[in-house]
């Protein structure tokens, strides 16, 4: 266990991580203490308003949400649960992460362990001759979107 002098620092990336199907209800994967890191981003489309002369007189911002890009290991009881933890739910999955620091963000007094992030594509799984997996996937949860299952569109 490390200690310090004077100051306390936050150490690790302590959560566990479900990964659901975009019927919010099969986990595709739970990683519980094998996360490499994770980083959390606050973030809102804006608009700056101008007047006749080009001075900027009202900000306007919108769309408020966070970004979570997880770095996971993919780990199990045996092989085969470490290698079905490199499954991808399809866009539109959700994550939810429990047992993280409490952070607050966009008005949200736990914005990790509360409500789901929604995965839309682009994870990866990096398999390595010399060291250990890694799957890393981008997720979003925006301020006025509660996740709930997938709605299929008639399209």
């Amino acid at each position: 266990m490390a200690n310090s002098q004077g100051l306390a620092y936050q150490f690790g990336s302590p959560a566990s991580v479900t990964m659901f199907d975009t019927d919010n209800a099969t986990a595709v994967f739970t990683a519980l203490a094998s996360i490499e890191s994770y980083d959390l981003t606050h973030e809102a489309d804006t608009e700056e308003v101008r007047n006749s002369a080009g001075e900027t007189v009202g900000h306007i911002g919108y769309n408020e949400r966070v970004t979570l890009n997880l770095n996971l290991i993919p780990s199990g009881a045996n092989a085969a649960a470490a290698l079905a933890f490199c499954s991808l739910a399809p866009v539109n999955g959700t994550v939810a992460i429990s047992g993280a620091p409490v952070i607050k963000m966009m008005g949200t007094a736990d914005v990790l362990n509360t409500g789901r992030f929604i995965y839309a594509g682009g994870g990866s799984v990096k398999m390595t001759q010399s060291g250990k997996a890694m799957v890393s996937i981008t997720v979003k949860k925006f301020k006025n979107l509660t996740t709930a299952a997938a709605v299929a569109l008639n399209v």
